[in-house]
């Protein structure tokens, strides 16, 4: 028996030892093991930048939630401000530190809402044309800037535009009532009679006007 033990104890020493760490404790596959071993640095580094990466971009959306916080607050200081050129001044500064933001694009529409009040309408036309051309026709902003702008050829007498404006704003949905009413009182300025008629019976025939806007409008029709 003591013979066998000392064979067993020499077998022992003569034999190579396993190396046995962190990874033989999750039982990984040997080849797994081999591999992660035979490329410990690059791991390690990949790991480090995807560190990095993940306290990178929470920082970045740190800093931009910050940054539209600070704009929306600006952009409603700038709207309550009573004075012109007070409200003017802090839409422009909105433009001017927070570019980027979603406050930057109301502060703009805001801008060309004090030009068509002050009657500009060259400039309010300028400003509604640079938001809308920056907006995706799928945006729900879309249909307001155009129905801006629509307006603001109207009263500048540029009805060519204002038609243009308006027929494009008839093909949103949800728009097209308002838009042919419009129109038709654009075709009734130019005296152009049977165009109004037109674009009143349109008008009859669209779901969303309400009843009470369809009799006015089919009295209309009965007087042309």
């Amino acid at each position: 028996m003591s013979e066998q033990n000392t064979y067993f104890q020499q077998e022992i020493l003569n034999k190579p030892l396993q190396k046995h760490g962190l990874l033989e404790e999750f039982n990984l596959p040997p080849k797994a093991i081999l591999f992660i071993r035979n490329n410990k640095r690059n791991i390690i580094i990949a790991l480090v930048c995807c560190v990095l990466a993940i306290v990178g971009w929470s920082s970045f959306s740190y800093y931009l939630a910050r940054q539209n916080d600070r704009a929306a607050v600006l952009l409603a200081e700038a709207v309550g401000q009573g004075a012109i050129e007070k409200r003017k001044a802090l839409l422009q500064k909105v433009l001017d530190d927070y570019g980027r933001t979603g406050s930057a694009m109301w502060a703009k529409v805001e801008m060309g809402h004090l030009a068509f009040d002050a009657q500009q309408y060259d400039e309010a036309i300028k400003v509604y044309l640079s938001v809308r051309d920056g907006l995706a026709k799928s945006s729900p902003v879309f249909p307001l800037v155009q129905m801006n702008l629509a307006q603001a050829y109207e009263n500048k007498k540029a009805l060519p535009e204002a038609l243009a404006a308006y027929q494009s704003l008839a093909e949103i949905k949800g728009f097209a009532g308002e838009a042919y009413l419009a129109m038709a009182r654009i075709y009734e300025v130019q005296k152009a009679m049977p165009q109004a008629k037109e674009i009143y019976a349109k008008v009859l025939a669209e779901e969303g006007i309400s009843p009470a806007v369809k009799e006015k409008v089919q009295a209309k029709l009965d007087r042309l």
